[in-house]
């Protein structure tokens, strides 16, 4: 199966903004099935992005990331992410073509001394595993959540939502079917979160402006569409939004589409 996703990020913070507009595919291919356990291997073509040519830095990171697929994981047969298969192998082999690569920046100084860090945050299953759903398209294709009972109104779903330089906020949400009985059902998430405390610390020595930091809250909203009859989503879509009055704006927008 073969997935096109498209990132879009806006920041308007301290009276600057950056918008990032990003498009790639995910080849998505069965590797090995059993009853209860599914392997894939995903592979990540890109389709544009913005030139970071000028920068080396920028330039050897992006590099580096490339080399991160193909990557080998486990789900089981409903299609929740249970790990990374392999990750040793999977290492060894990045770590020689990482080492390739730097023959290609041999007048950059800073290229293996920034390959070593590189390789220090992914040497750690978990810890890679963890900055994996930290990048939205993998928070958001493996977001599978339970539908609420009526009935137990207290049970809610959490997702985690990162922002970079900022941190992990937890929403917390509740599922529900839009159009029960259709063909192709949408499953909504919607959170209406507050801001945790290690959030709120950070952002303190951002922003000096007076804020009432109890009423701030965050937003997200997530669709599901799944085809009730070929048994599999056609198209995952999330909007993430941020906002701090005069000082911070900060939406996402991702959508993942099945490509026939």
């Amino acid at each position: 199966m073969v997935f096109e996703i498209i990132e879009e990020t806006n920041i308007l913070m301290n009276g600057f903004q950056k918008e990032i507009k990003t498009r790639f595919n995910i080849d998505f291919s069965l590797y090995n099935k059993t009853e209860d356990e599914r392997i894939y291997i995903i592979n990540k073509e890109k389709i544009n992005s913005l030139p970071v040519q000028e920068n080396a830095f920028l330039k050897v990171i992006e590099e580096l990331e490339t080399l991160n697929y193909p990557i080998k994981i486990k789900t089981d047969y409903k299609g929740h992410f249970i790990e990374i298969e392999d990750h040793e192998s999977w290492l060894i082999e990045w770590n020689n073509k990482a080492d390739k690569l730097l023959d290609k920046f041999d007048d950059f100084e800073e290229a293996k001394e920034i390959k070593d860090y590189y390789y220090n945050q992914i040497k750690d299953k978990t810890t890679f595993t963890a900055n994996k759903f930290k990048e939205p398209y993998w928070n958001l294709f493996f977001f599978n959540p339970p539908l609420d009972n009526v009935n137990l109104p207290d049970i809610g779903t959490i997702l985690n939502w990162n922002i970079k330089a900022i941190g992990l906020i937890p929403c917390v949400g509740r599922t529900t079917i839009l159009n029960p009985g259709a063909k192709e059902i949408i499953i909504s998430f919607d959170s209406y979160q507050r801001l945790s405390n290690n959030i709120i610390e950070t952002l303190k020595s951002k922003i000096r402006k007076e804020v009432k930091w109890d009423e701030q809250t965050v937003k997200l909203h997530t669709e599901s569409h799944f085809d009730n009859v070929e048994k599999k989503v056609k198209k995952k879509s999330a909007y993430f939004q941020f906002l701090i009055k005069e000082e911070i704006r900060y939406t996402e927008n991702i959508t993942i589409t099945l490509k026939n």
